[in-house]
């Protein structure tokens, strides 16, 4: 009979360390792409410590350096957004470009992998619903990452490095109740064993309750001028998935085939990126958060607020985003528009300055005729 413990896979099983299908080369580009402290190359890349917070700040580093985008899918003459290993080294390592969840994590799992983590790869139902409302469940449409960090233990923690919307920005330990903040102290992440009301799974053959044999990754935010806001970000299980199965409902993503249920990609050009916020911007939130302020806490599993110590893994993150044809910048409870666009020129000018993402004027043609497109010249 499988049973859970706090902080443990079902049946206590621990993940076993496998090599990666990058080369130390690649990895060694990779942090430096990410910008990880010190002077990697093929030959050092071994020195590296994978330790939990070292996994903290690899996470924070890449949701920073590339952005959460699908541009791929309406700027290229194959409209597909390739989840290859080679294709993604060069999209976003190599071009500095990015991808969404299957792209992001695919390749921060192979990453840590050469870095010395036990991870595997599993996958979640995105919530459709608004905040405060009933979820409504997507298909297995997206990927999360199961990490067992410390040497010698099978203790998990949960992480998505894929970034976007309300992304987790640490690691969160896999028990029920774990909480860690999230960009700013207005937001936290929160993981919650449940089950489906739906479910045919009981706890046992005399009882109605649903087996708890899922997770929900919640997000809640406070809010200056009202009662804090909750909403389920998707919910996922422990089941390890495989590259099969995220190029199917990547295929069923890019060609519009989920467009009925969900219609975003398709509908919409989608980019977001967090930001690192400068002393002042730090200062003005900490004055705003000092309530919460703790000194000696541990941030992965107790919801604690690291003291600001002007490092990175201390330091607070704000995002800039797409919403239809504007720009928005977002830091804690505040939110502003830096640009409106109405054209395609004006759209792309922005993917290049802000997101890093240059689309050449060939490559403009190709979303002609397509639902996201503006005016072309």
């Amino acid at each position: 009979m499988a049973t859970m413990q706090d902080g443990l896979l079902r049946n206590s099983v621990w993940i076993k360390e496998i090599s990666s299908l990058y080369d130390r080369n690649q990895v060694a580009h990779w942090l430096s792409r990410i910008k990880y402290p010190g002077n990697w190359s093929a030959d050092n890349v071994g020195d590296f410590e994978p330790t939990l917070d070292n996994l903290c700040l690899l996470q924070r580093l890449q949701i920073v350096a590339f952005a959460f985008e699908n541009t791929a899918m309406h700027y290229t003459s194959h409209h597909t957004m390739d989840i290859s290993l080679p294709a993604l080294y060069q999209r976003l390592v190599v071009e500095g470009k990015g991808s969404y969840c299957f792209g992001m994590n695919t390749l921060f799992l192979q990453m840590i992998r050469a870095l010395g983590y036990r991870v595997y790869s599993g996958s979640g139902r995105i919530n459709t619903a608004s905040a405060d409302s009933p979820p409504k469940f997507l298909s297995f449409v997206h990927e999360v990452l199961f990490v067992q960090p410390i040497q010698g233990s099978n203790v998990t923690y949960v992480v998505d490095a894929g970034g976007g919307g309300s992304c987790m920005t640490r690691p969160i330990l896999l028990k029920n109740g774990a909480k860690v903040m999230g960009a700013t102290p207005s937001e936290w992440h929160t993981l919650v064993r449940t089950g489906r009301v739906e479910s045919s799974l009981a706890t046992s053959s005399y009882h109605t309750e649903p087996a708890e044999v899922e997770w929900h990754l919640v997000v809640s935010h406070t809010s200056d001028s009202g009662p804090p806001s909750t909403r389920i970000l998707y919910s996922f299980i422990e089941d390890e998935f495989f590259t099969m199965d995220y190029e199917c409902s990547n295929i069923g993503i890019y060609t519009g085939a989920w467009a009925a249920k969900e219609p975003l990609f398709m509908e919409n050009i989608v980019c977001a990126r967090c930001f690192w916020l400068n002393d002042e911007e730090m200062e003005l939130e900490l004055a705003k958060n000092n309530t919460y302020e703790t000194t000696d806490c541990d941030i992965y599993s107790a919801g604690g607020i690291p003291q600001w110590d002007r490092s990175l893994m201390s330091r607070y993150l704000g995002r800039l985003g797409l919403h239809t044809n504007e720009l928005r910048r977002h830091i804690g409870t505040n939110s502003e528009t830096l640009k409106v666009f109405h054209t395609e020129l004006e759209r792309i000018a922005i993917l290049r300055e802000f997101f890093g993402i240059d689309i050449t004027p060939a490559e403009l043609e190709n979303i002609r005729g397509r639902r996201p497109a503006l005016e072309l010249p």
